[in-house]
C-alpha cells in the first residue's frame, strides 16, 4: 500500500467565446510512495498518508531518477525504469524515529519537518545539494545529526552554527544544511554535511520555505551557484506586538528573500564571508552597504513566500525572472515577481490593499509609501511597495485559502500551456493558469494591475471536475476536505512533465 503519484494528460481544449481557452487535464496514476502518516489522523490532516512537498529531477547522469521529500522526514530516490522508491536520507529523528535530527518538529497541518531540498547547479561534478528542516530548540536532544542509521554520513567536521537572532521569543529554528555525496551513482548517501545557517522563528508557522538557483547562470557568471532562500515571517507580521514589524525590519532575516553563496570558494573577489563563516554574501546585494541592515537580504516584506521558481524564456534567456508564491493572512493569496531590493509591503500591505494594525484591510492610501525600517526604531526614508501580479481571494467557491506551488510552462507537449504560469491552491485543490506576458505587464507599482487567472479542469475515469478532489471518488481528500496539492516540474527526455502532488493518497503529473 502506498501514496500514489499520478500523471496529468491534456484531455481537451475548447474556446470559451473569444476569451481564454478552456483547458482540461486528465489524471493517471504514476507511482506509489511509502506511507509515513497515520491511517487514522485527525483534524485537517486526516488521511495524510504521506506529505510529499517537493519533487525534483536529479541534474546528473542519464536523468532516470527523481528525488522527492516527505515533510515527515524521508528523502526518496525514484528510479524511472523500475518505478521504485528507495529511502536516500531521513531527517526526522524526533522521538523514536530513526532519522538524523532529534530536534525535528512535525506539525501535521503546517510546513514543518523536512521542508525543502535543492540540487547545486554543479551537482554532477560536486555532488552537493541543500535541505531545509525545522527544529525545536527547547528539546533536550543534541542538534548534531545522529548517523547510526546512515553510516555513510561522516560527521568529523560537522558543527552547529550560532542561531541568527530574530526579535521576540523563539519557538523554532529553520536549519539550512549543505550535503556532499561522494558517489551520486548509487542509491545511498556517502559523504559529509555542513550546516550553513540556523534562523530563529517566533512561531512554528511560515518557516524558511524554499531554495532556488538561477538556471540561466553559467559558470563564470556573477549569479553562478548563488542561492536564493525564501524565509517566511514565522507568524510575526500578524501579531499586535512589536514583532509585527519583523518582515519589514532590515536587521531581521524573516519575511525576506535572501541571496547567498554557500561555497566559500566561489566568487571570493566579489563577496564577503558571513558572520558565522559558513557562506559568502555578494557585494551587489541591495543592502550590503546599508548600516544596520542584514547583507543577505535580496527582497523583503513577505508573509510566507513558501515557493520560489525561476522562468527563463528561451527567446530571452538573458532576462530570467524569479517568482515567489505567497500564502496570505485572511484575504489574499498572491504571486510576486521578485526584484532586487524591493519591498512587498507586508505587514503593512496584503495583496492589493493596506493592512491595518488590527489586521483589517482598507484601500491603499493616495500617498503610497512605507517607512524603510532598519531596526525597531531607526528608519531610512520611505519606499513605494511593489504589488503582486496575481492575487485571488478567500471567497468560498471562487478563490482558495493557501496558494500552492507554480511555474511557467515552457515545454512542447502542451502547446496551449506554453508561456502560461500554472499554479494551484493547497486546501481547495483548484488549479489555475495565467498568461505570463500579462504577469509581466502587471509587474508595476499599481495595486490594481493584475494578470487574469483561468481555471484548469481535472478529468479522471471519464468524469470532469473543477478541482483535484471534488469527491471521495478521487480518493485523495480527507475528513476536512483539505487537498494539500503542490506542483513540480521535471525535464524528461523530449519535453517537460508537470507533476501535481496532493500530499495524500494521490499525487499527479501533467504532460
Amino acid at each position: 500500500m502506498g501514496v500514489f503519484l499520478g500523471l496529468l494528460l491534456l484531455a481537451g481544449l475548447a474556446l470559451s467565446g473569444a476569451t481564454a481557452p478552456e483547458i482540461t487535464i486528465e489524471i493517471k496514476d504514476f507511482a506509489a510512495l511509502p506511507i509515513t502518516g497515520a491511517m487514522d489522523g485527525v483534524g485537517n490532516s486526516a488521511g495524510l498518508l504521506a506529505r510529499v512537498n517537493f519533487l525534483r529531477e536529479e541534474p546528473a547522469g542519464s536523468k532516470k531518477r527523481l528525488f522527492a521529500n516527505d515533510l515527515n522526514g524521508p528523502l526518496y530516490l525514484f528510479d524511472r525504469v523500475t518505478k521504485q522508491f528507495s529511502e536516500y536520507l531521513n531527517l526526522n529523528g524526533a522521538g523514536d524515529r530513526k532519522g538524523l535530527f532529534h530536534r525535528t518538529v512535525i506539525d501535521n497541518l503546517l510546513a514543518s519537518g523536512f521542508i525543502s531540498f535543492e540540487f547545486d547547479p554543479d551537482y554532477a561534478r560536486n555532488g552537493k545539494f541543500y535541505t531545509i528542516h525545522l527544529e525545536d530548540p527547547t528539546l533536550p536532544a543534541s542538534p548534531v545529526p545522529d548517523n547510526r542509521n546512515f553510516p555513510g554520513l561522516k560527521l568529523n567536521h560537522f558543527a552547529v552554527t550560532p542561531p541568527v537572532r530574530t526579535f521576540g521569543d523563539t519557538q523554532a529554528e529553520s536549519v539550512l544544511v549543505e550535503w556532499t555525496d561522494t558517489n551520486i551513482a548509487n542509491t545511498t548517501f556517502e559523504g559529509t554535511a555542513r550546516e550553513l545557517m540556523r534562523l530563529q522563528y517566533n512561531g512554528r508557522i511560515h518557516p524558511m520555505g524554499d531554495i532556488a538557483f538561477n538556471p540561466a547562470a553559467k559558470r563564470g557568471d556573477p549569479d553562478w551557484r548563488v542561492m536564493y532562500v525564501a524565509c517566511g515571517d514565522g507568524g510575526s507580521g500578524e501579531q499586535k506586538t512589536k514583532i509585527r514589524h519583523n518582515p519589514q525590519r532590515l536587521d531581521m532575516l524573516v519575511g525576506k528573500i535572501l541571496r547567498i553563496i554557500p561555497d566559500l570558494k566561489e566568487h571570493p573577489a566579489s563577496s564577503t564571508v558571513s558572520e558565522n563563516g559558513r557562506y559568502r554574501i555578494p557585494n551587489d546585494n541591495p543592502f550590503a552597504s546599508l548600516s544596520g541592515a542584514r547583507k543577505e537580504i535580496w527582497a523583503y516584506g513577505l508573509r510566507n513566500p513558501h515557493r520560489l521558481t525561476w522562468d527563463v524564456n528561451p527567446a530571452d534567456p538573458k532576462n530570467p525572472h524569479l517568482i515567489t508564491l505567497v500564502i496570505g493572512l485572511r484575504s489574499w493569496e498572491t504571486v510576486d515577481i521578485i526584484h532586487k531590493g524591493a519591498n512587498y509591503g507586508y505587514s503593512e500591505r496584503e495583496g492589493p490593499q493596506q493592512l491595518k494594525p488590527d489586521n483589517t484591510l482598507t484601500a491603499v492610501p493616495d500617498e503610497d509609501k512605507i517607512p524603510v525600517r532598519i531596526d525597531e526604531t531607526a528608519t531610512e526614508g520611505t519606499v513605494t511597495p511593489r504589488y503582486p501580479v496575481i492575487a485571488y481571494n478567500h471567497v468560498r467557491g471562487v478563490g482558495g485559502d493557501a496558494i500552492a506551488s507554480g511555474f511557467v510552462y515552457r515545454g512542447k507537449a502542451i502547446p496551449q500551456l506554453r508561456g502560461k504560469f500554472l499554479f494551484g491552491d493547497i486546501t481547495t485543490g483548484k488549479l489555475w493558469w495565467a498568461d505570463f506576458r500579462e504577469m509581466l505587464a502587471a509587474d508595476d507599482t499599481d495595486p490594481k494591475t493584475m494578470a487574469e487567472i483561468h481555471e484548469l479542469k481535472v478529468a479522471r475515469n471519464g468524469e470532469v471536475y473543477k478541482n483535484m478532489a471534488p469527491s471521495s471518488s478521487l480518493n485523495i481528500t480527507n475528513a476536512e476536505e483539505r487537498r494539500n496539492i503542490c506542483l513540480a516540474l521535471d525535464a524528461c527526455p523530449g519535453d517537460a512533465r508537470i507533476f501535481a502532488l496532493p500530499s495524500m493518497r494521490l499525487a499527479s503529473c501533467i504532460y
